[in-house]
């Protein structure tokens, strides 16, 4: 019970945040619009009309009278009605209204609420998140009857599988047992997968380990399948997403407690997502600190996409720290740091950036490095970029970095790409692949150097 109650307080914060954060847009917005000779009648009369609509919500039950109390018999709170979230029509006001209904939603008055906001949305409103919100709640009340309902939202499949997952997500976070049971008797496909997600969520909601070990599970059983194939790709999105949701609360626990998760599992594609996920929010909060975490992993597998990660955050604010991180990496993983960092540094130096190029011995690194740094300069400079893609020492980098310049050159100067690509050492055949790519508006494509 006590889980319930703090989840029923998530949503609605959430909710309420959402909301307030438009509804405080638009009076900044209008504040902005008016001259600094009004702002203080403009502040009073706002307190004013604040404190009149305050007024206006107290004391709307009152005014409702009879059907005041019939929402109250039904279960709503003798403040606020479904009559009068409907008839609101100051947007603020209307989301704290919705807001608390979900606060004293029961399973005997979920469906009347579920039907307004279909009305509203017949009606040409704008459902969506209140919709979702909505259903998670009804979903930790009534698992069975929220989902069945997702099947009267009409629309395109996507639409109803993003609101299965909120009844879903609502449903394990209050009874995982039933929620799980319910997900058993289903059979594969995409009504399936979309509800693996909610029951993540839920379930990560109240206890990410208890839902680690349930993605675990679902792994563990797919290979016992010998699951493979076409589905591998749509597979791997879905555990990323999954991973997402269960890094996240670890994460609200503290960074360490994150780390220590995404170090225990075991190897193989979840570990790598766990740490990409980890990585990204650390990189962003404390890039530093997540630069020595992620080094010290940087020679296994699973760290690539976070190494990745780290390399990009720590580019956007240092792009010459960052080269010097990615230095320190094994060479398995420092080709891909590289790419990431001249990329920024370049953009912002373009002159420092190949200076440094210049130092770099022969290596794999350094191929990665000048692809990353031509690719990026060829609209700006294509002579300079087509030299420096020619003095790239693997000759499948090497191709692609020319091919790559050439497209972009032939967009921006024809002429002058044609008189090059004779002297570029690509093949005639690459050589009219180039012109007729960039003719069809093809001018960049994102092989390795991007």
């Amino acid at each position: 019970m006590l889980e319930g109650n703090i989840m029923n307080k998530f949503i609605i914060l959430n909710v309420v945040w959402v909301f307030v954060a438009v509804g405080a847009f638009y009076v900044g917005k209008n504040n902005d619009s008016k001259g600094s000779e009004g702002e203080t009648s403009d502040a009073e009369g706002a307190n004013f009309s604040n404190q009149n609509r305050s007024s206006q919500v107290r004391s709307s039950s009152t005014e409702d009278g009879k059907e005041g109390a019939s929402s109250t018999a039904n279960g709503l709170s003798q403040g606020v009605t479904l009559a009068q979230y409907q008839r609101e029509t100051d947007a603020l006001v209307a989301n704290k209204l919705f807001a608390d209904l979900l606060l004293t939603l029961k399973p005997e008055n979920a469906r009347e609420v579920f039907e307004a906001l279909l009305e509203k949305r017949r009606n040409g409103g704008e459902t969506g998140e209140q919709m979702g919100f909505f259903l998670e709640a009804w979903g930790k009340l009534d698992g069975e009857a929220a989902l069945a309902a997702v099947e009267e939202l009409g629309g395109d499949g996507r639409r109803r599988g993003f609101a299965s997952i909120s009844a879903m997500k609502g449903w394990a976070s209050s009874d995982p047992t039933a929620a799980r049971a319910h997900l058993e008797g289903l059979e594969a496909g995409f009504e399936k997968g979309m509800l693996v997600q909610g029951v993540v969520s839920g379930m990560a909601s109240i206890d990410p380990q208890s839902a680690t070990e349930f993605v675990l599970e679902m792994d563990e059983a797919r290979r016992a399948e010998g699951g493979d194939g076409g589905e591998d790709r749509w597979r791997g999105f879905a555990t990323d997403r999954q991973m997402e949701v269960i890094a996240r609360a670890q994460m609200q626990q503290g960074m360490s407690q994150a780390t220590a998760w995404a170090e225990s599992l075991p190897e193989g594609s979840i570990k790598s997502s766990a740490f990409d996920r980890v990585a990204e929010n650390y990189a962003q909060s404390d890039p530093e600190a997540a630069a020595e975490w992620v080094k010290s992993h940087a020679d296994q597998e699973y760290a690539e996409r976070a190494v990745r990660e780290v390399s990009e955050e720590l580019s956007r604010k240092d792009p010459v720290a960052a080269v010097s991180w990615a230095e320190e990496l094994p060479e398995a993983t420092q080709a891909s740091a590289m790419r990431q960092s001249i990329e920024q540094w370049t953009r912002q130096d373009a002159e420092a950036a190949g200076e440094y190029l210049t130092t770099m011995e022969e290596s794999v690194s350094r191929d990665a490095a000048v692809s990353s740094f031509a690719r990026t300069l060829d609209r700006e400079d294509p002579v300079v970029a087509a030299e420096w893609a020619a003095s790239i020492s693997d000759e499948g980098t090497r191709n692609e970095t020319l091919q790559s310049v050439g497209r972009s050159w032939v967009q921006t100067d024809a002429e002058a790409a044609k008189a090059w690509l004779p002297n570029s050492g690509l093949s005639e055949e690459a050589q009219a692949e180039v012109i007729e790519s960039a003719e069809r508006g093809g001018g960049r494509r994102f092989g390795p150097g991007r």
